[in-house]
């Protein structure tokens, strides 16, 4: 019999934040929701429904950090992270490119490396993530994952990572944990990597020193299941650095995904880039016309459409869904609605910088009725 954990697990909608004692903080235009870089703590998930090369420069504008999906060329690919803009590799592509001691696309920028597998347990990701960081060290920024188990974070630590992506199976078009129920739920799963690294810090070598420096440890990107602000902001209080995104982003009018209207049909990319299409009281409109209501097409990279994406067939047994999802919102109005919520929030707790949140923040497990309550 394996090992069973018999605590509870719990995950976004199970818990809320608790306000701070007293705060002295009293408009939240005094909170700052960005990072060193100015970005909200915000990364596309790299899926061909989300982000392309077309709406990449969009996403950046709007102070998301978006993620060239590997549908793109490798040629692209390679060209975006030579230049510091994140770029997903299989990680047959990251062994080719990025492994030899001779990196014919270097040009002397920070090199943005996604390595974009399914299963961020395997042992031949720390391998080669070794290898490449010892030619390149800093000018290589990894990002890796996606993991669901807490432990496995030190591994990340110890190959060089920037970053790593938490959670298998809650994204909305992912089955994984449906049909293999391998899954951790996502609030605990954060909360409690977001442990390891802070214990991390206190580990000492046999002369009395640290170990780690926090600057050198990955960032927690918390990945997959969120659906409103609100989770976005309780992953950040659970600990997580950042938060990556899917549905959420297709469901904004410039996301990457295909569009159709209920009266005209396909909705173009001319067409939602123009100025004349506008949503008023909840319709959307194009000039004078009428649009109806907006669908747009997701599916998870593991479903059968995400595979025929990336190689051009169905190569293996689906993990994935596919859905069509209102379209809700401009990328620019949610934008602007996030960050209010946020400052909000920071506000509630007492900080004004983003780097404190999780710190200053209480979060707290509710019951059943508290939950149904809270999640109107």
């Amino acid at each position: 019999m394996g090992l069973v954990k018999d605590k509870i697990f719990y995950t976004y909608n199970d818990v809320t934040i608790m306000p701070c004692v007293v705060s002295d903080i009293e408009h939240r235009e005094e909170c700052n929701p960005f990072d060193e870089s100015h970005h909200l703590p915000l990364f596309t998930a790299p899926m061909d429904t989300v982000v392309n090369s077309k709406n990449f420069e969009l996403f950046e504008k709007n102070n998301i950090y978006a993620i060239l999906p590997r549908t793109e060329s490798l040629a692209e690919r390679i060209d975006y992270a030579v230049n510091s803009k994140w770029a997903a590799f299989s990680l047959d592509e990251f062994e080719q490119v990025f492994c030899d001691e001779v990196n014919p696309y270097y040009i002397g920028k920070p090199m943005k490396v996604l390595i974009d597998v399914a299963n961020g347990h395997m042992a031949r990701i720390f391998r080669l993530a070794k290898k490449a960081k010892v030619t390149w060290g800093d000018e290589l920024m990894l990002m890796g994952g996606n993991i669901a188990n807490p432990e496995t974070y030190k591994a990340y630590a110890d190959a060089g990572f920037y970053a790593v992506r938490t959670g298998i199976g809650g994204g909305r078009a992912c089955i994984t944990s449906t049909q293999t129920s391998i899954h951790t739920p996502l609030a605990s799963l954060i909360h409690e990597t977001a442990e390891v690294k802070k214990n991390l810090l206190f580990l000492k070598d046999d002369k009395d020193n640290y170990i780690y420096d926090e600057k050198d440890l990955p960032k927690i990107i918390a990945d997959g299941g969120i659906r409103n602000y609100s989770d976005i902001i309780k992953a950040l209080a659970l600990g997580a650095d950042y938060v990556m995104a899917g549905s959420v982003f297709t469901k904004m009018l410039e996301s990457a995904a295909p569009k159709r209207s209920d009266i005209i049909g396909e909705v173009t990319d001319e067409m939602i880039m123009s100025d004349d299409i506008k949503c008023i009281n909840g319709q959307w409109t194009l000039g004078d016309d009428g649009l109806g209501d907006i669908y747009a097409t997701f599916y998870g990279m593991a479903s059968r459409e995400g595979q025929i994406a990336l190689n051009g067939v169905k190569t293996k047994t689906s993990e994935g869904l596919k859905t069509n999802l209102k379209v809700e919102y401009t990328m620019d109005g949610w934008c602007r609605n996030f960050t209010d919520y946020l400052r909000s929030a920071m506000s509630y707790v007492g900080t004004k910088h983003l780097n404190f949140f999780s710190l200053r923040a209480t979060v707290i497990i509710n019951s059943e009725n508290a939950v149904n309550a809270v999640n109107k």
